[in-house]
């Protein structure tokens, strides 16, 4: 039952980064750039969260997973610190 929740999480961020990319291609808005990015960071952190429950149980994942999730985080701050209109 979680994995299907893990799983409902990644597909809901691969969506939402999907939608902010095609936005940012229509629009040139380089704000939904930086957060269509992080969407993408944070489906791949979801999918890692999926195989460390699933695949690879014996093996640590979290720093990747907490790597992944850090780096979307500033992507996005760095977005709307520089991207400023």
């Amino acid at each position: 039952m979680i994995v299907f929740v893990y799983a409902l999480c990644a597909c809901t961020s691969l969506v939402c980064a999907v939608l902010l990319m095609i936005g940012a291609r229509r629009t040139r808005s380089r704000m939904l750039l930086w957060a269509s990015i992080c969407f993408w960071l944070m489906t791949a952190a979801n999918v890692v969260v999926i195989l460390d429950s699933m695949v690879f149980r014996g093996v640590a994942l979290w720093p990747v997973r907490h790597g992944l999730s850090l780096a979307a985080v500033c992507i996005l701050v760095y977005g709307l610190i520089m991207e400023d209109r």
